[in-house]
């Protein structure tokens, strides 16, 4: 067949494809292949109609026929590459990259996936330093320049990624361009929220809506801001808006979902995630969601779906959430040794593509312990009395804590706010720490008497608190090691890397608790230590001590924490809604096997050791 005949049937295979006619589209590329399977344009096209139709093994395989065929084109590598990345093969795609940039080294798009790869592996270095060179290349890119902007987004460069948005904003050939617009001002409203700046991100957002009816991003984004502001409510009736508008739009449902589950509406959170299950059976983040909240009791065919799935056949972020899930429910009907099985499963995946932060926390931690600070004694300090930071390792029990001491009239529970971190990132003089901090606190919350700051990590900042917050209280929260270490495990923690290896959890453990000690013995006076096992057994000695320590009124309502309303984030969110429950005091005798690891470094700190053996 003459080449302008191939290219016509191709062509019209394509449009048979745009307009939803895939089996005449495949008919037609069959009837070329039989003939033609060495034509560069037919089988690249054929490659694209299969990633499409989303079936990516066919994808792959046509692609690898092309690239030993045609082994100087670089889109073949770029496309596979891309498949790679969609499964969550990050490795391989590297692999295929690496492959063609030794055949040319200049190319744009070849530097921008190799940038858009770093940035799924959050290496935003690396994804800055290919992205640069990409821009070098074609400086009018506009698609580069998002990236980047992207790239400084998650770098909390907030204002760089600002200026070269606002810059594509007032390029008049991007104007004429609505696609372009829309994306420009999605990233620029997203970069206005990453700085608190919620009013500009509000409007940017308003805008969009306004201009482009049904832009189901804008909506999204928009539920996200509001769940910034803690305003849960704003954010499910704009998601409810969007729905109306876009009923088919399932990452509507999935934030639904989410939201309910914060706000305390599970019953609307079960109903919203057995929904998108009833629509996309392999949604398994949402099989996930349910597994901590819904036993399955009246949805027994989704249940033996989820239990009968053959992991090894989906792809690596679905069969990390399939093997949770069903790790989960097998936790709760008491078959330990299968969830202990799953459980391994679903974490040995994620550290495939997951660098753990262990050594970066220690040497974090490690920093600041060195540091010699001489006390504070600035007057205006004398308002760090407002501060109450609640320190330690993740499910301790410090969203319990915090839902306790939020039923004081007077305080707001800011929850895991990320403002001292970023206050001594951002500061040049660290005398200038608290009044930052400060700024932070004002701009996002209304007035309050007092505030709770549960960012855990910040145990790490024990010697800044104590010199610059010198009237602050820290609470730190202390939990039987093991079971402590067994909940990190099971809590799929997508932004603690460390989370996933039970060596690097016991290892920070030991680390954490070491390095409270030694600041307990330092600080001690400004340190409280909570004991989340002596709470569940007698709460009402340990609640009425914590309260007393703080200086506050006696009140009844302390012992009914289950009964606050508030709108809480974390991976306690269902948990926190019952009584005082013992049923996870001890619990790591069941995976006593599983946890052999984290037993023997436990046991290298003499204090540890002796808790576990009790």
């Amino acid at each position: 067949m003459k080449k302008i005949d191939l290219l016509k049937k191709i062509e019209e295979a394509k449009i048979k494809q745009k307009a939803g006619n895939s089996i005449e589209a495949n008919q037609i590329f069959q009837a070329l292949l039989k003939s033609n399977n060495d034509s560069f344009d037919l089988l690249y096209a054929y490659g694209l109609f299969c990633i499409e139709l989303k079936n990516f093994n066919l994808a792959k395989r046509v692609f690898l026929n092309l690239i030993n065929k045609f082994p100087s084109s670089i889109n073949p590598y770029i496309l596979l590459a891309e498949i790679l990345k969609i499964e969550k093969k990050f490795k391989d795609a590297e692999k295929v990259l690496l492959k063609a940039i030794k055949i040319d080294s200049n190319h744009g798009d070849l530097l921008y996936n190799f940038s858009l790869l770093y940035f799924a592996l959050r290496n935003f270095d690396y994804a800055l330093v290919y992205i640069d060179k990409a821009i070098k290349l074609s400086t009018n890119n506009y698609i580069y320049k998002l990236l980047k902007s992207e790239i400084y987004i998650n770098k909390s460069n907030i204002d760089e990624a600002i200026y070269i948005l606002e810059d594509l904003n007032n390029n008049n050939k991007i104007k004429k361009d609505n696609n372009k617009e829309i994306r420009i001002n999605i990233l620029l409203a997203d970069a206005f929220l990453k700085k608190r700046d919620y009013e500009k991100s509000e409007i940017l957002l308003l805008n969009l809506i306004n201009k482009f009816k049904g832009l189901e991003l804008a909506y999204l984004n928009l539920s996200v801001l509001y769940k910034e502001k803690n305003q849960l409510s704003k954010s499910i009736q704009i998601l409810k808006k969007g729905i109306n508008l876009s009923p088919n739009f399932m990452p509507f449902y999935t934030n639904l979902a989410c939201f309910y589950r914060n706000s305390g509406q599970l019953e609307l959170a079960i109903e919203t995630n057995l929904l998108i299950i009833s629509r996309n059976k392999f949604d398994f983040n949402s099989f996930y969601e349910l597994s901590g909240i819904y036993d399955f009791k009246n949805h027994k065919n989704e249940l033996n779906f989820l239990l009968k799935t053959k992991l090894e056949n989906l792809n690596p972020n679905l069969k990390i959430y399939a093997a949770f899930a069903i790790s989960n429910l097998l936790h709760k009907e008491g078959k330990f040794k299968e969830s202990a099985k799953y459980l391994k499963i679903a974490n040995d995946e994620s550290m495939k593509y997951k660098k753990s932060d262990l050594s970066l926390k220690i040497k974090h931690t490690e920093f600041y312990r060195s540091l010699k600070i001489k006390k504070s004694k600035n007057k205006y300090l004398k308002n760090s009395s407002n501060y109450i930071f609640i320190v330690g390792m993740p499910r301790s029990g410090s969203t319990l804590l915090e839902n306790i001491l939020s039923l004081n009239p007077e305080v707001t529970d800011m929850g895991e706010v990320n403002f001292l971190e970023e206050s001594i990132k951002e500061i040049k003089d660290i005398k200038c720490v608290y009044d930052l901090y400060e700024k932070k606190v004002i701009n996002q919350f209304q007035s309050s008497i007092i505030y709770t700051d549960k960012s855990l990590f910040n145990y790490m900042y024990c010697p800044i608190i104590y010199n610059f917050f010198p009237n602050a209280k820290i609470i730190n929260c202390i939990r039987n090691p093991l079971d402590n270490i067994l909940s990190i495990y099971r809590a799929n923690f997508l932004n603690q890397s460390f989370s996933f290896s039970l060596k690097d959890i016991s290892n920070l453990y030991v680390h954490y608790f070491e390095t409270m000690e030694e600041y307990k013995t330092n600080y001690g006076e400004n340190i409280y230590s909570y004991c989340y096992e002596d709470l569940i057994k007698n709460p009402y000695n340990v609640i009425p001590r914590i309260v007393s320590w703080l200086n506050w009124d006696w009140h009844e309502k302390y012992l009914s924490p289950h009964q606050n309303k508030r709108n809480v984030y974390t991976a306690s969110s269902a948990q926190i809604r019952k009584k005082f429950y013992s049923s996870s005091i001890g619990i790591w005798k069941e995976y006593k096997e599983l946890l052999e690891p984290a037993i023997e470094i436990i046991k290298t700190n003499k204090i540890l050791g002796e808790k576990i053996s009790q």
